[in-house]
């Protein structure tokens, strides 16, 4: 006895799919800077502190900390021309000698991911017409602005642990700002000129994804 095609059973859920895979990145990404970030402000605010931090009131004045975070915000408002692709970005050399297809194969949706994505589904690609390139280079463009303004928090709050002689947090917090959203803003740049560069010659290979979210 044979069963219909109504009568056969479902599919098991697959438990490696690309968006449990993407969990991994954004999980180190939490606990290695977001995390020790807003424990660096809780201690700086005294909400805690540990006993072995030298005492004193280190917070600065509050309209200074709202008015150093409003323009962390301002990159959200940069004209358009910012992220064009300038020249000297157009062949991706300059990114690539930086390490970015290394760093671009470990992001959220980034190379590995997609490989993985690609053993279960042998026809995907990231890019797969003129109006989907279009649109993946405009969420570049908000991957970007995101990761600038966290690249500002990130700067401000290593500049200020530096300032009040918080040497270990100032050290910690610049590196991580580093990795965590100087990388990925040039891995947007280099995805979009890569982007450009194949809509102009109408060539068909794939672009690589980039972070597109908060990190990423």
């Amino acid at each position: 006895m044979t069963l219909s095609h109504q009568d056969k059973a479902p599919a098991l859920p697959s438990f490696g799919d690309e968006s449990k895979a993407n969990l991994f990145p954004f999980a180190l990404m939490c606990a290695g800077w977001i995390a020790p970030l807003l424990k660096f402000w809780a201690v700086v605010w005294d909400v805690f502190r540990p006993s072995d931090y030298v005492g004193g009131d280190v917070a600065p004045r509050l309209w200074l900390f709202l008015a150093a975070f409003a323009v962390s915000l301002t990159p959200w408002w940069l004209p358009a021309s910012y992220y064009r692709v300038r020249r000297f970005e157009q062949s991706g050399r300059l990114y690539e000698a930086l390490g970015i297809r290394v760093f671009r194969s470990v992001v959220p949706n980034g190379d590995l991911v997609n490989l993985w994505r690609r053993r279960r589904e042998p026809g995907f690609r990231v890019i797969s017409n003129r109006q989907s390139a279009a649109e993946f280079l405009s969420r570049t463009v908000v991957g970007e602005k995101s990761h600038l303004v966290l690249l500002l928090i990130g700067a401000g709050s290593s500049l200020y642990a530096w300032h009040i002689g918080w040497n270990g947090w100032a050290a910690y917090l610049g590196v991580a700002n580093v990795l965590v959203n100087l990388y990925p803003i040039l891995l947007q740049r280099y995805t979009r000129a890569r982007i450009v560069r194949l809509l102009e010659t109408g060539g068909r290979r794939e672009a690589r994804p980039s972070a597109t979210s908060g990190y990423a």
